[in-house]
Protein backbone atom coordinates (compact mmCIF):
# COMPACT_ATOMS: atom_id res chain seq x y z
CA UNK A 1 0.00 0.00 0.00
CA UNK A 2 1.48 3.33 -0.91
CA UNK A 3 -1.09 5.95 -0.70
CA UNK A 4 -2.17 6.01 -4.41
CA UNK A 5 -5.57 5.53 -5.85
CA UNK A 6 -4.59 2.04 -7.35
CA UNK A 7 -3.41 1.15 -3.98
CA UNK A 8 -6.04 2.05 -2.38
CA UNK A 9 -8.48 0.25 -5.31
CA UNK A 10 -6.39 -2.83 -5.02
CA UNK A 11 -6.97 -2.97 -0.49
CA UNK A 12 -10.71 -2.55 -1.92
CA UNK A 13 -10.26 -5.39 -4.44
CA UNK A 14 -8.60 -7.33 -1.53
CA UNK A 15 -11.20 -6.85 1.09
CA UNK A 16 -14.18 -7.88 -1.42
CA UNK A 17 -12.29 -11.35 -2.34
CA UNK A 18 -11.09 -11.93 0.94
CA UNK A 19 -14.74 -11.19 2.02
CA UNK A 20 -16.32 -13.86 -0.27
CA UNK A 21 -13.54 -16.41 0.96
CA UNK A 22 -13.89 -16.19 4.62
CA UNK A 23 -9.72 -15.28 4.33
CA UNK A 24 -7.79 -12.54 5.84
CA UNK A 25 -5.60 -9.51 4.32
CA UNK A 26 -2.13 -8.29 5.31
CA UNK A 27 -1.51 -4.85 4.01
CA UNK A 28 2.34 -3.75 3.91
CA UNK A 29 3.54 -0.62 3.22
CA UNK A 30 7.21 -0.77 2.47
CA UNK A 31 9.02 2.49 3.32
CA UNK A 32 11.84 3.51 0.92
CA UNK A 33 14.41 5.89 2.21
CA UNK A 34 16.00 7.87 -0.62
CA UNK A 35 19.46 5.63 -0.51
CA UNK A 36 21.51 7.89 -3.47
CA UNK A 37 20.81 11.25 -1.37
CA UNK A 38 21.81 11.97 2.37
CA UNK A 39 18.26 12.31 4.41
CA UNK A 40 18.22 14.22 7.50
CA UNK A 41 16.62 12.41 10.43
CA UNK A 42 13.89 15.07 10.00
CA UNK A 43 12.75 13.94 6.34
CA UNK A 44 13.05 9.91 7.46
CA UNK A 45 10.78 10.60 10.36
CA UNK A 46 8.33 12.69 7.58
CA UNK A 47 8.96 9.65 5.33
CA UNK A 48 8.03 7.10 8.28
CA UNK A 49 5.21 9.50 9.54
CA UNK A 50 3.65 8.73 5.89
CA UNK A 51 3.75 5.17 5.85
CA UNK A 52 1.79 5.53 9.36
CA UNK A 53 -0.69 7.52 7.68
CA UNK A 54 -1.19 5.52 4.60
CA UNK A 55 -1.34 2.14 6.90
CA UNK A 56 -4.14 4.07 9.14
CA UNK A 57 -6.24 4.52 6.52
CA UNK A 58 -5.82 1.50 5.25
CA UNK A 59 -7.02 0.20 8.52
CA UNK A 60 -9.83 2.24 8.75
CA UNK A 61 -11.36 1.17 5.27
CA UNK A 62 -10.57 -2.58 6.43
CA UNK A 63 -12.84 -1.91 9.44
CA UNK A 64 -15.59 -0.20 7.89
CA UNK A 65 -15.53 -3.64 4.97
CA UNK A 66 -15.84 -5.81 8.51
CA UNK A 67 -12.57 -8.05 7.39
CA UNK A 68 -10.01 -9.44 9.12
CA UNK A 69 -6.94 -7.59 8.56
CA UNK A 70 -3.61 -6.76 9.67
CA UNK A 71 -1.21 -3.51 8.46
CA UNK A 72 2.54 -3.70 8.94
CA UNK A 73 4.85 -1.33 7.80
CA UNK A 74 8.40 -2.88 6.36
CA UNK A 75 11.89 -0.60 5.67
CA UNK A 76 13.70 -1.41 2.53
CA UNK A 77 15.03 -0.12 -0.58
CA UNK A 78 13.69 -2.61 -2.87
CA UNK A 79 10.17 -2.29 -2.51
CA UNK A 80 9.43 -5.11 -5.19
CA UNK A 81 11.89 -8.18 -3.62
CA UNK A 82 10.27 -7.41 -0.13
CA UNK A 83 6.60 -7.86 -1.43
CA UNK A 84 7.54 -11.14 -2.71
CA UNK A 85 9.70 -12.05 -0.12
CA UNK A 86 7.22 -11.31 2.59
CA UNK A 87 4.13 -13.17 0.31
CA UNK A 88 6.41 -15.91 -0.02
CA UNK A 89 7.29 -16.04 4.08
CA UNK A 90 3.71 -15.82 4.89
CA UNK A 91 2.70 -18.53 2.85
CA UNK A 92 -0.01 -15.82 0.87
CA UNK A 93 -2.55 -17.13 -1.45
CA UNK A 94 -2.11 -14.42 -3.86
CA UNK A 95 -0.86 -10.73 -4.08
CA UNK A 96 -3.01 -7.92 -4.90
CA UNK A 97 -0.84 -4.91 -5.80
CA UNK A 98 -1.93 -1.57 -7.57
CA UNK A 99 -0.62 -1.38 -11.29
CA UNK A 100 0.88 2.06 -10.83
CA UNK A 101 2.05 3.68 -7.51
CA UNK A 102 2.04 7.41 -6.71
CA UNK A 103 4.53 8.28 -9.31
CA UNK A 104 2.97 7.38 -12.27
CA UNK A 105 5.51 8.96 -14.97
CA UNK A 106 7.92 6.60 -13.94
CA UNK A 107 6.45 4.26 -15.55
CA UNK A 108 3.63 4.48 -18.09
CA UNK A 109 1.80 1.24 -18.55
CA UNK A 110 2.34 -0.85 -15.72
CA UNK A 111 5.02 0.48 -12.51
CA UNK A 112 8.10 -0.62 -11.68
CA UNK A 113 7.85 -2.15 -8.30
CA UNK A 114 3.80 -4.04 -9.73
CA UNK A 115 6.07 -4.99 -12.85
CA UNK A 116 8.96 -6.74 -10.68
CA UNK A 117 5.81 -8.41 -8.32
CA UNK A 118 4.32 -9.92 -11.48
CA UNK A 119 7.70 -11.34 -12.86
CA UNK A 120 9.06 -12.38 -9.58
CA UNK A 121 6.26 -13.81 -7.68
CA UNK A 122 6.21 -17.79 -7.27
CA UNK A 123 2.15 -17.21 -5.63
CA UNK A 124 -0.58 -15.43 -8.08
CA UNK A 125 -0.71 -11.53 -8.30
CA UNK A 126 -3.83 -9.78 -9.49
CA UNK A 127 -2.72 -6.39 -10.94
CA UNK A 128 -5.72 -4.13 -10.17
CA UNK A 129 -5.86 -0.11 -12.00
Amino acid sequence: MDGSKNSIRGLKFALIVARQSGASVIGMNVCSLPIFVKTSASMRNKIRQKSKEIVKEAEVVAQKAQVSFTSMIKVSNNVGSTIVAFAASQRADMIIIGSRGPDPEIELFLGSVANHVVNKSKIPVTVVK
